[in-house]
């Protein structure tokens, strides 16, 4: 889900996108890179959307398989400890939170004891209702920023997603009538799939949207939280404001893998309107002091090295310094949406799909200047 666009503005950014969505077609060394990840580990039971992939003993990464779009569903991961289940993030829709619920269950018969909420998107929590019903005495756990958003800001948020949906999904199924982009050039097979995917689950959340139910975190924590249960030691850690005011990690340090939430997104990051740059990138440096060796990302292959994380650093150390001789220039923030030249970076992540080069303007120029524009001007009062 684009959470990190405002959700009133989603209906006229897929308008405006729908001429250019297309591919996922790999920049050359990210997607290497993303390549020699998935192959680390054997896939068990794969479905259409998805593939489970034991990263450690008894951890199991639920990895989407979508396309890359606009709407989009999180990856799950399931940590099966003695007794019961820990798992990280649910989905973005109910079906697919069931779907999920359904590979568990062929692993393992063991309950569900926890589920833990790496931020407050929906594409991150919608799901949390399926883990409570199949398992009333589950507890949720989420940073204390992360509940405080989901109490404050969620409902009118997802009221304003459903009002401004159908018309972006009417421009799609326009775009896939008639075969041909809003400029007349014929889809190609790679942007129908785009676009085919993103309606899918644009109507799967417009027809449950009438019964969702809130369910925030009902244990929270500000630094860090650590649970030692059913024979594993499992850390939760705040890093600092990051792509929300309440991203987690989760470290198993007897494995070494952190779950890193949306801190880290393949194959385009998802810096967002709901961003802090600046903090990001202390975050993200905090992330890479931590020497995991293995990272779950909120969406993309299981990494194994650093150099997409890397890749982001250097990205968003570009950005928040661009923007502060912005500021200090006295430009506006349109005005810094044009000076800031993320070219080196956009080809890096996109290479030429134009699908992922519509996702790096929208998820990470546009947005990330707003923020960082914002966070800079405050600097300077």
């Amino acid at each position: 889900m684009p959470l990190p666009l405002q959700r009133a503005a989603l209906a006229a950014v897929m308008l405006a996108i729908v001429p250019s969505l297309g591919p996922q077609a790999g920049a050359a060394g990210v997607g290497a890179h993303a390549r020699a990840a998935r192959s680390a580990g054997a896939p068990r039971r794969p479905s259409p959307s998805f593939e489970v992939q034991e990263v450690a003993p008894n951890v199991y990464a639920v990895l989407r398989r979508e396309p890359p779009g606009y709407l989009f569903q999180s990856n799950s991961v399931f940590i099966v400890c003695d007794s019961d289940v820990v798992v990280v993030d649910a989905q973005f829709t109910a079906a697919a939170t069931r779907e999920v619920l359904g590979a568990l269950r062929r692993i393992t018969s063991k309950p569900v004891r926890y589920v833990v909420n790496t931020h407050s998107h929906d594409d991150h929590v919608t799901g949390n209702q399926v883990y409570r019903d199949a398992f009333p005495g589950v507890e949720f756990i989420g940073h204390e920023e992360t509940r405080a958003d989901l109490e404050t800001g969620a409902a009118e948020r997802r009221r304003q997603l459903v009002a401004a949906l159908p018309e972006g999904l009417a421009a799609i199924r326009e775009r896939l009538r008639t075969g041909t982009t809003s400029a007349g050039a014929a889809l190609t097979d790679e942007q129908r799939a785009s676009l085919t995917s993103d309606l899918a689950l644009g109507e799967r959340y417009l027809a449950e949207a009438p019964s969702f139910r809130l369910t925030p975190p009902t244990i929270t924590f500000a630094d860090h939280l650590t649970l030692v249960h059913g024979g594993r030691t499992i850390e939760l850690r705040y890093l600092g404001r990051a792509h929300t005011a309440g991203d987690i990690v989760v470290r198993l340090p007897a494995d070494n893998v952190v779950i890193t939430g949306d801190l880290i997104v393949w194959p385009v990051p998802l810096v967002g309107s709901t961003s802090h740059p600046a903090d990001y990138v202390m975050a993200l440096e905090r992330l890479r002091a931590l020497r995991p060796a293995a990272m779950v990302p909120g969406h993309g292959p299981v990494m194994r090295d650093d150099g997409y994380l890397d890749l982001m650093i250097r990205m968003l150390t570009s950005l928040t310094r661009q923007v502060d001789s912005a500021v200090a220039r006295g430009e506006t923030v349109e005005q810094a949406q044009k000076s800031v030249n993320l070219d080196e970076y956009r080809a890096a992540f996109a290479g030429d799909s134009k699908v992922k080069q519509g996702l790096f303007t929208n998820y990470v120029l546009l947005p990330g200047v707003v923020c960082a524009h914002r966070e800079a001007s405050a600097r300077r009062r």
